[in-house]
């Protein structure tokens, strides 16, 4: 058993490191190309911290193990909407931008309500056509992104997004360096994702836990790490304005590109306690959407954030 967390824990730092190289390697060949700033930190480094999940999807499906696909996806956003929102808010206050509220909140929900509805409708299972639907509105959903942000011309969020793409090193590599990047980020990745699921596997098995216990505990906890460590730095620094801008958006790819992703390379099997867990992930979003529209200054202070960790607590225990 400590060997198999051993290399859990192994898997994930081989995860994020790769994840980083090839960041690092693709952001360096778009820099090469004359790709802007902006749109290197909307689409290179967004999607850049999704790769864990993405490669802990593509292991999981191919190895026919829904349950951690789709417990994965939904954990990872419900440990995004209450224990990351919940520790930056202990650390400062989190602040509800309205643009977040008013468009990207009620896309998440239509999101969660989506995978709800094709879970059901189709014998518990989802469709390799519903996972290609799944794909087009994750795809969908970055051109907007896109479009919004050069839309606004939001001078903060175009320094963030600037500040996030320096902090990768956005130097001009050689050919050579590049390759190195490129070869070593894909077996981190490769590596990685095979430790984490295969021991999760095992551990699920040995213990007597369902994979989607582990997928919505151990392996969201585990990828939901990049998002963990900005909310601390970005609450440390005071600049939670972007905070719930990106936690929103990753969970939104996490459904449509997660679970699109698995389903579309093999038919994904929609337990009755993805029911349950989809509700909750629906009615805390719906919680931070009426913060945000009827709070005063629309702020997720020490004690809200509280309660939304003692509710990570409590729907992690539930899951047992």
């Amino acid at each position: 058993m400590l060997l198999e967390i051993i290399l859990i824990i192994l898997g994930f730092v081989f995860l994020i490191k790769g994840a980083d190289l090839l960041v690092r390697a693709a952001a360096s060949i778009a820099k090469k190309f004359n790709l802007s700033e902006m749109l290197i930190g909307l689409t290179i480094v967004a999607l850049g911290t999704s790769l864990p999940e993405i490669f802990i999807t593509i292991t999981s499906s191919i190895d026919g193990h829904s349950d951690l696909v789709i417990g994965n996806a939904i954990g990872s956003c419900i440990c995004n909407f209450l224990f990351v929102i919940g520790l930056a808010s202990l650390i400062g206050t989190v602040k509800l931008d309205k643009r977040i509220v008013k468009i990207h909140l009620p896309i998440s929900i239509f999101a969660m309500v989506l995978i709800l509805f094709f879970g059901n409708a189709g014998e518990g299972i989802i469709k390799r056509w519903q996972g290609i639907l799944l794909l087009l509105c994750a795809i969908i959903y970055i051109l907007y992104t896109i479009y919004e942000e050069k839309k606004i011309k939001n001078k903060k969020i175009n320094e963030e997004i600037i500040k996030e793409v320096e902090e990768i090193e956005m130097k001009s590599k050689s050919e050579g360096s590049i390759t190195i990047y490129t070869i070593l980020g894909l077996l981190g990745l490769k590596f990685g994702s095979d430790f984490v699921v295969e021991n999760s596997i095992i551990i699920a098995s040995n213990l007597g836990w369902s994979e989607s216990f582990i997928g919505a505990t151990i392996v969201a906890l585990g990828t939901a790490l990049p998002e963990i460590v900005t909310g601390i730095i970005s609450a440390r620094r005071c600049e939670t304005d972007l905070l719930l801008g990106n936690i929103t958006g990753s969970n939104i790819m996490n459904l449509f590109l997660l679970i699109g992703l698995g389903a579309s390379i093999s038919p994904l099997f929609f337990s009755a306690e993805f029911n349950r867990s989809l509700v909750i992930l629906i009615a805390i979003t719906v919680i931070l959407q009426l913060i945000g529209i009827f709070v005063k200054r629309s702020k997720v202070n020490k004690l809200v954030g509280t309660f939304l960790i003692l509710g990570y607590a409590i729907y992690v225990w539930s899951m047992t």
